[in-house]
């Protein structure tokens, strides 16, 4: 199956485009949070011939500025039904993301085949304006401060009454934060599911990886995923120890 990948870090998309010439990468991908005042560092996006989008602003955007090609609807985008499906295909959508809220047998129903499964990847708990980094160090902006990495991003950890760690990046450029879920999705064992529902292709977001992580997995899914794999039982130990299955099996099952 066709294996693309997503990175927050633009520096880790590098090393996988140049490293794993065989994967796609997505070189150009909308911030969560798009306003107005946003535009202008947007322009250089409408330089590639293919972006990622996450709000119907930034398809609003592409059509005034009369962009002209691919555009990938992430899973933000509602895409949960037929008639979404219909309605982001009329609007000039090339390929959608499958909605990480349904079950593997809603997807079913809905159908992926011209949709992109996101097989591994930490799913976002909170897409917020509200800024973690000034709450957590006495109002001080990470901006102002130039606390901010590549990309603009900030990451902190965030530490509930259980003691779980939730990794939260900043996207100061952007001004909006997003906290992910202290465990990645994964669905590496569910290659004969996927089979079956048989996506367009699969994705791989990389959020809080390192660049050693991120081609160790890599790797992994290109060998579990490769001609002919999907479907056969004996699947490999993965490179990392917890994951969750997010909505793919429901509770019942």
């Amino acid at each position: 199956m066709l294996l693309n990948v997503l990175c927050e870090d633009s520096r880790i998309a590098e090393e996988i485009r140049s490293l794993r010439p065989g994967v796609h990468v997505y070189g150009a991908v909308f911030p969560h949070v798009f306003r107005s005042a946003d535009a202008k560092k947007a322009e250089a996006l409408l330089q590639s011939g293919e972006v990622v989008i996450r709000t119907l602003d930034e398809l609003g955007f592409l059509k005034e500025r009369g962009y002209r090609g691919r555009i990938i609807a992430d899973t933000y985008l509602y895409a949960w039904n037929k008639e979404a499906l219909s309605f982001l295909k009329e609007e000039g959508i090339a390929r959608d993301t499958a909605p990480a809220e349904l079950t593997c047998h809603e997807l079913s129903e809905r159908g992926v085949k011209d949709s992109e499964l996101v097989v591994y990847g930490r799913l976002p708990m909170m897409v917020s304006a509200q800024c973690v980094y000034r709450n957590s160090h006495d109002d001080h902006c990470a901006r102002e401060e130039k606390k901010e990495e590549r990309d603009g991003i900030v990451r902190v950890k965030l530490t509930d009454r259980k003691n779980t760690d939730f990794p939260c990046l900043c996207y100061c450029g952007f001004c909006y934060h997003v906290i992910y879920n202290s465990m990645p999705l994964s669905l590496h064992g569910e290659r004969e599911e996927i089979g079956r529902l048989a996506p367009a292709s699969l994705r791989l977001h990389f959020t809080t990886e390192s660049r050693e992580e991120a081609l160790r997995i890599t790797d992994y899914f290109t060998e579990l995923f490769r001609e002919g794999g999907a479907g056969k039982k004996n699947v490999p130990d993965p490179p990392f120890r917890h994951y969750t299955k997010g909505h793919f099996r429901s509770p019942a099952e």
